[in-house]
């Protein structure tokens, strides 16, 4: 059951990234997300009690990744424009594998 539990989630996470870049978190739609996902209202808010809960979990998940890059470069002792510099780099290269999430930090 578990398994089936995560697959669900999986499945609607795709679909609402795919809904949230193309309309936006304002144009986005809890329908349209679980037409998307080939699920009805009811199972989703069962995975996501809300629209704004479910960004987060999409935007936390996306961030998981840069989040310890970003302490680093933060922890660093160089000048401002430096860290910025690298925060891009590092930026570009962690989610250079997931162009889906690129657009969503961006």
């Amino acid at each position: 059951m578990e398994k089936d539990k995560l697959s669900t989630e999986s499945i609607i996470k795709q679909a609402a990234m795919e809904v949230f870049l193309k309309d936006g978190f304002d144009g986005a739609r809890m329908q349209k997300i679980a037409d998307l996902a080939g699920v009805n209202k009811a199972m989703l808010h069962y995975y996501f009690s809300s629209k704004d809960v479910m960004f987060e979990k999409i935007f936390a998940e996306a961030m998981s990744d840069l989040v310890p890059h970003i302490e680093k470069i933060m922890n660093m002792d160089i000048p401002l424009i430096e860290k910025l510099k690298a925060f891009v780099r590092i930026t570009c290269k962690t989610t250079n594998r997931k162009s889906k999430t690129r657009s969503l930090l961006l």
